[in-house]
């Protein structure tokens, strides 16, 4: 029984160090999965920061664009304006004789 239970801790021992490797081989597999995560996320900010770059270049351009309609149309009012204004004399000149 004495030899069995030797034979049984000297496996015992022999299976501890196999393992610990293995823990060593853990923890490096750990530290490169955190890496491959930094790597994802650095990706994924850069493929957002894209998105969001693309997203106001587009708004830009259309608040140019209504910038300049909305100015078109200001100078087709005051254009309007003018033309009724010149009407308004006309009609004074001529109802003044």
């Amino acid at each position: 029984m004495a030899q069995t239970m030797q034979t049984f801790a000297i496996m015992f021992a022999k299976n501890i160090k196999l393992l610990q490797p293995q823990q060593l081989c853990c923890q490096q597999m750990i530290k490169y999965s955190e890496k491959i995560y930094e790597a994802g996320k650095a990706k994924e900010n850069v493929h957002f920061l894209k998105e969001q770059r693309e997203h106001l270049k587009e708004l830009r351009s259309k608040i140019i664009k209504e910038r300049d309609l909305i100015k078109e149309k200001m100078n087709q009012l005051d254009e309007q304006i003018e033309s009724i204004k010149k009407k308004n004399t006309e009609r004074k000149k001529q109802n003044n004789n």
